[in-house]
């Protein structure tokens, strides 16, 4: 499970098996350990499954997806490529 980015206390990330899908992020909040994750489609910023996120985590991560979409994208493409990836700590 790649974990691609943190912001506050949303982590985005992927599964290995993700890759054959439609381009999307996955989103946990840390503080809630049990929570299922949120499915959010990059190429639309469409949420797929709330998960056991909140309105306004899922509005947060939104926003931080509008911002660093490309940076999320090249990441996910670069761990396709060659299996690693660089957690990016998003401000």
């Amino acid at each position: 499970m790649p974990k691609l980015a943190v912001y506050g206390n949303l982590v985005f990330y992927i599964f290995a098996y993700d890759l054959l899908e439609r381009m999307h992020v996955h989103v946990s909040n840390t503080k809630s350990r049990s929570g299922r994750s949120a499915k959010i489609w990059l190429d639309t910023l469409d949420v797929f499954e709330r998960g056991s996120l909140t309105e306004k985590e899922i509005s947060v991560a939104l926003k931080v997806l509008m911002k660093h979409k490309d940076d999320l994208e090249r990441s996910i493409r670069t761990f396709a490529t060659n299996g690693e990836v660089k957690t990016l700590h998003l401000r």
